[in-house]
């Protein structure tokens, strides 16, 4: 059966949640503020963002340059290797913004990969957010990563087995349309408390050695 493979960005792909970090850095750490509300909630992320988008103010040229502190998880280099092998390209599905995206996965030789995330314009002055897709039932996320997986899905015309790997409250929607869930922090934690099956993980390495002896990929 054809594999479809979904991975979050922030905290997942990249070892830091970068999106958070920027926000918090720029803003004196004003957008915090928003985060309770957000967590249960009472705020979208469309909202939330926006919100945490005008606390910024800062030049495109030192926002780049806060972007070279982020690494990415060590093992996320050989997952993708491992994906490729076995004729699956892995798609990143993002609540954050394309620009940091992009500009930390091209830093390590993966500006390749699928990218399906919400757009910041950097103005010179700040952050201009865009939120490209317009979501079908979701009223909770920016880009809805649960109805993104639905979406590929319906387009593969064949039986599909999705895989998600996610590590925060972003990711929540996502929880219901992955047959096969990788979790940890605050995405595992909100599994645990809603009764949903997942596997825990601390590192790529750990989901490439279990999708391997789950039988669903060769080494």
């Amino acid at each position: 059966m054809k594999t479809l493979v979904f991975c979050d960005f922030d905290g997942t792909i990249s070892r830091r949640d970068v999106g958070y970090n920027l926000y918090h850095h720029f803003s004196g750490g004003r957008n915090d503020l928003l985060l309770p509300d957000w967590k249960a909630g009472r705020m979208s992320s469309r909202e939330c963002l926006t919100r945490e988008a005008e606390m910024v103010t800062a030049k495109t040229e030192e926002i780049m340059a806060f972007l070279d502190q982020f690494t990415i998880d060590p093992g996320f280099p050989e997952f993708e290797s491992l994906c490729r092998r076995n004729g699956v390209e892995p798609i990143v599905v993002s609540d954050g913004l394309d620009f940091y995206i992009r500009h930390i996965l091209s830093r390590n030789n993966l500006g390749h990969l699928h990218v399906l995330s919400n757009i910041g314009h950097l103005d010179g002055a700040g952050i201009r957010i865009e939120f490209p897709r317009t979501n079908r039932e979701c009223r909770r996320c920016g880009n809805c990563k649960g109805e993104i997986i639905e979406e590929f899905r319906e387009r593969a015309g064949e039986p599909v087995t999705t895989v998600f790997v996610g590590d925060g409250y972003s990711d929540v929607c996502a929880t219901r349309a992955a047959d096969l869930l990788f979790a940890k922090k605050d995405l595992a934690r909100y599994c645990l408390e809603h009764g949903i099956a997942f596997t825990k993980f601390d590192t790529f390495f750990d989901v490439s050695r279990a999708l391997i002896d789950l039988g669903h990929w060769r080494a």
